[in-house]
């Protein structure tokens, strides 16, 4: 985990390169590399817009239907948690001892849920119902052995402190699984 503070700033990609984030790919890129680049250890992800524009909600979301319910959210719930100021829209924390728990499994799955796939990570499904949203990018800091959950907590203590909320895509007050 190289330059991790206790005062973690998330205000901008520059800002989570600091805080040892790496990455930065596109969902477009990741899915054409098929995760090739994302380390197979434990760690956190986000999920980054880097433009400004307003955002566009899609009336119905591209992700897929898991046990039979359609992620699809009312366009006011999605407004409703908005961040104007916020490049940061999902922090994602990947622990766990199984391969199905490292950083590489859970963004395929991540961005296979994207693609409409029935697959088990509704955790972040606003960001499929996201106008441009294979243009955003993800980035993660790998925590080897360490659990990532600590992690995790500051990036959401640092995001609530900053916009007195949570990210725009995650569901919870808690650190994600």
């Amino acid at each position: 985990m190289s330059a991790m503070t206790s005062e973690i700033q998330i205000d901008s990609m520059e800002q989570l390169r600091a805080a040892g984030f790496e990455g930065f790919l596109t969902v477009m890129a990741l899915r054409e590399q098929g995760c090739a680049s994302v380390p197979v250890e434990q760690g956190v992800y986000v999920v980054v817009r880097d433009w400004t524009a307003p955002p566009r909600f899609l009336a119905s979301s591209i992700g897929g239907w898991y046990r039979g319910e359609d992620p699809t959210v009312a366009s006011d719930e999605l407004i409703a948690k908005w961040v104007a100021d916020a490049c940061v829209l999902y922090i994602g924390c990947a622990e766990g001892g199984g391969v199905r728990s490292k950083l590489q499994q859970r963004i395929k799955r991540y961005l296979r849920f994207g693609l409409g796939k029935v697959v088990d990570h509704p955790g972040g499904r606003y960001i499929w119902q996201l106008g441009g949203s294979s243009a955003l990018r993800l980035a993660w800091c790998a925590t080897g052995e360490e659990s990532p959950a600590p992690l995790a907590a500051k990036l959401h203590a640092a995001f609530a402190v900053r916009h007195g909320m949570i990210p725009f895509a995650n569901l919870a007050q808690e650190p994600p699984a």
